[in-house]
């Protein structure tokens, strides 16, 4: 077993709550009538099994761990240039076709291992002791260039360094700059929702520090006294 990247259960929670939260005003707006959203992380566990769940069903067998391939798609996975990874996604037969022939490899397209996607995923050590030893040959970034001249999609397998320095991340402004009074200039992931009506900036506003407008909201906006809130800080609630 392998721990994923990160932390999947907080994030898919927290997506799945706002997006409870969003329905729950619409069906305030429509009907008047508020009510209570539930949201537990394993329930979001589960929703995200996606075609696991089905998978089990058609077959009986729990999926075992694949590497970095795809469960039922082939090849649908990552393959090692002699400078690093990349990715590649030959989704359906059409693209099986114009993948063997960019590869110069013809024959594989009549080969009748090869001949179905099902074959494909069901012979793919035979079929990946053919392409291996080829990708070997050449880096990562002239493979891609070859996938994307023949409309094979692909992709490389960025550490975070090229992420950060990535012109498409860069171009949706998916790195953005805040000013931290401790740390200085510290650049954070943008808002991956672009709206309309929100404009877009490289530069985010400063981020208020934990509690500093704890007097501002618990006074002014909930009637808190101020007796009270010096309270609440000496017996640590705030």
């Amino acid at each position: 077993p392998t721990r994923v990247g990160i932390s999947l259960g907080d994030i898919t929670a927290s997506l799945f709550t706002a997006i409870g939260i969003n329905a729950a005003l619409f069906h305030r707006e429509k009907t008047g009538r508020g009510q209570k959203i539930d949201v537990a992380m394993l329930d979001c566990q589960v929703a995200i099994l996606e075609n696991a769940l089905a998978r089990y069903q058609a077959e009986g067998d729990s999926p075992k761990p694949l590497g970095n391939r795809h469960p039922t798609i082939t090849p649908f996975q990552a393959y090692h240039a002699t400078d690093g990874w990349f990715v590649i996604a030959v989704g359906n037969d059409s693209l099986w076709n114009a993948f063997c022939l960019t590869l110069n490899l013809p024959d594989l397209v009549s080969d009748k291992r090869f001949a179905t996607n099902r074959l494909r995923t069901e012979n793919i050590a035979a079929l990946n002791a053919i392409l291996e030893p080829i990708f070997a040959t050449k880096t990562a970034s002239e493979w891609l260039r070859v996938m994307e001249n023949a409309g094979i999609p692909s992709a490389p397998i960025n550490d975070i360094h090229a992420v950060m320095n990535d012109i498409q991340v860069l171009a949706r402004n998916m790195i953005v700059e805040v000013d931290d009074p401790q740390a200085g200039k510290v650049k954070i992931a943008g808002n991956p929702i672009k709206m309309s009506s929100v404009p877009e900036s490289p530069i985010r506003g400063y981020v208020p520090q934990i509690g500093e407008h704890n007097e501002e909201i618990l006074c002014g906006l909930l009637g808190i006294s101020t007796h009270d809130l010096a309270m609440l800080k000496r017996e640590g609630v705030v």
